[in-house]
Parts: C-alpha cells; sequence; structure tokens
C-alpha cells in the first residue's frame, strides 16, 4: 500500500529560495511560504491526489494522464502489455505524448538548477512578461513577477485553457481556487499560437516584452516557434526563460511530465524498496520558485538571455539543500 508523503526539506528549501527572491526584489513579495508550497491543500477541501504507483512487471510507473488522454492511454496499454520492463514502457509512451514516467530508485539529475546571481535589487515595475505557462510552477513564477510590480500577460487559448481552471473546487465557471490564486495578477490573451500570423497580436506582444516565460515541452517549443531563433527575429532584445520538466543534457530531456511523475522519476519517489507517491505535485511549488528567481537575474542582466529551469534538478536541489 503506498502512503501519501512530502520530502522533509520542502520546508526550508522553499523558504531559502523565497528569501532570494526577496533579496534581489529588495522587497517582500512572497508572504508565508508554507502557503504556496501547500497551496492545493490551502485553497480547496479536499483536493484531488496524484495517481498511485501502478505496477508495471517488474516495477512501478507513474500514469499521469487526464481525461482527454485515456483513451490513448488504454489503446497504448494494450499494445504495450506485453513489455514488462518499465523503463521501456515510458519511453515507449512518450512516443505517443503521454506523461508517463517509471518510478527509479535514482534520478539521472545528479545537480541543481543554477539560478544565478543578482548583484542589486530589480524594479520590476516597467518590466513585461509575455507567460506561455499552464499548471502550477510557470504560472506561480509569473504571479509573483506580477505580484512585484511587472505586467504579464497570459496566453491561454479557449480552444486549451489552463489544466488547472476547471480543477479542484471549480463550479463549471473555470474559476478553480488554485487557477485564480496562481493568475490573479495577469492580464488573459486568448490567442492560439498554432494560428498566428506574422505582425498579428502574439508578435505585436512580442516587441512589447522584456521576457517570455514558458512552461509548454521543449518540442511543442520548438513547433510554435517558441525559440531563441524566432522569438529574436522579432525582437533582438528578448529573454526566454523555459520550464521542463526534464534537464537538457539527460535522456529525458524532451519527455512529456508533470510534477508527480518527475518525482517518480527522481529517486525521491522510492524509500525502502516501495513506491511512495506524494500528497501533491512538491517539485511544482520550487521549480516556481527558481524559476522565478532565475528571470529576476536575466532580467537584471546578471544572467543569459536564454535559462532552462527543469523539474529534476528542482528536485536535485532539494536534495542536496543544506
Amino acid at each position: 500500500m503506498s502512503e501519501y508523503w512530502l520530502p522533509p526539506r520542502l520546508q526550508e528549501r522553499g523558504a531559502r529560495l523565497a528569501a532570494t527572491i526577496e533579496s534581489r526584489l529588495g522587497e517582500q513579495v512572497i508572504g508565508a511560504i508554507d502557503y504556496w508550497l501547500e497551496l492545493p491543500e490551502r485553497v480547496v477541501d479536499e483536493p484531488t491526489r496524484p495517481s498511485t504507483p501502478r505496477r508495471w512487471g517488474d516495477g512501478h510507473l507513474c500514469v499521469d494522464i487526464g481525461p482527454d488522454d485515456q483513451t490513448t492511454w488504454e489503446t497504448f496499454a494494450a499494445i504495450a502489455e506485453s513489455d514488462h520492463d518499465p523503463e521501456s514502457v515510458a519511453r515507449r509512451a512518450q512516443v505517443w505524448r503521454l506523461a508517463v514516467t517509471p518510478y527509479r530508485s535514482e534520478s539521472t539529475a545528479q545537480r541543481p538548477n543554477d539560478i544565478g546571481e543578482c548583484t542589486h535589487p530589480v524594479d520590476l515595475r516597467s518590466v513585461r512578461v509575455v507567460d506561455l505557462t499552464s499548471m502550477w510552477a510557470g504560472p506561480f513564477c509569473t504571479e509573483l513577477l506580477a505580484r512585484a510590480g511587472a505586467k504579464v500577460v497570459k496566453i491561454e487559448p479557449s480552444s486549451r485553457p489552463d489544466g488547472l481552471r476547471y480543477g479542484d473546487g471549480d463550479n463549471g465557471a473555470g474559476n478553480a481556487p488554485m487557477f485564480v490564486e496562481l493568475n490573479k495578477s495577469k492580464e488573459i490573451a486568448d490567442i492560439d499560437l498554432r494560428y498566428c500570423s506574422e505582425g498579428g497580436e502574439f508578435h505585436q506582444l512580442l516587441r512589447w516584452a522584456d521576457i517570455v516565460i514558458t512552461s509548454l515541452s521543449p518540442r511543442a517549443n520548438a513547433n510554435l516557434g517558441v525559440t531563441t531563433e524566432r522569438l529574436h527575429a522579432v525582437n533582438p532584445d528578448l529573454a526566454l526563460l523555459s520550464i521542463t520538466a526534464f534537464a537538457p543534457e539527460v535522456n529525458e530531456s524532451d519527455w512529456v511530465a508533470y510534477g508527480t511523475g518527475v518525482h517518480a522519476a527522481s529517486g525521491m519517489g522510492w524509500l525502502n524498496g516501495c513506491p511512495l507517491t506524494p500528497a501533491f505535485s512538491y517539485p511544482d511549488p520550487l521549480a516556481g520558485l527558481e524559476a522565478c528567481a532565475t528571470a529576476i537575474a536575466q532580467l537584471a542582466g546578471d544572467a543569459p538571455k536564454y535559462r532552462r529551469v527543469s523539474m529534476d534538478r528542482s528536485v536535485a536541489g532539494l536534495k542536496t539543500s543544506p
């Protein structure tokens, strides 16, 4: 039987990152860090728990899929049922763009994210952010920037709304408490990047912005033109921050996964020979905090214009936190 679990250093790591952000801003914008680290527990009476490990062959899988992918998963599972290697099944599932990861006893990401340095406090009141994020980590990052004074425009097409919008606690109006808390300080623009034209609304936003922050998968970024080359063709001064599940140097670099899947693959989800289910997706707020600190360093000119923050490295930082 799996038990719900959280890493013992979560609060300590979160507090250290919050202090770093506020030192870079020169002001307090975060408040009680426990609130943000435990957001599902704080805004919803009975939050949905992550799926428990699924026994597969000689190991376990994290199958972190929503209703829209259920039919695809069932089709894939029937095809892959003779493959008893969870690592092989996870790799094959990724070809189908299914958020499936193996439970491991060790992580391939050995070092934490490099959040850079910041030589002086940064005033964000004149900063403009194009927000291509969804769910928890990315919107947390951009919400903190907005609360510190930045102008943030969140791109959220009505054809593909943020996955949290109709989540726990929503009454059908698309105002789930967690979504509202993570996006209350932003302007939302209904733009579908698949159908953007040269000189259209999205390009106008790029010319206006100082930084683009995306939590799209590496493949989706490339397909939609969210790359340094394409963005700099529109605005040579733009910074780009990409938040991904896995680090660029690992074999899973372009995998689709959410925080629970990163937990499974990180080694944190394995104790005494058994897989552990987290109480909620704790890699997300850690990555959101690290991304926020990194974005501030980029805006200050103290970090490269292109940076990538990954959730697996956020978990690695948790392991190495003093």
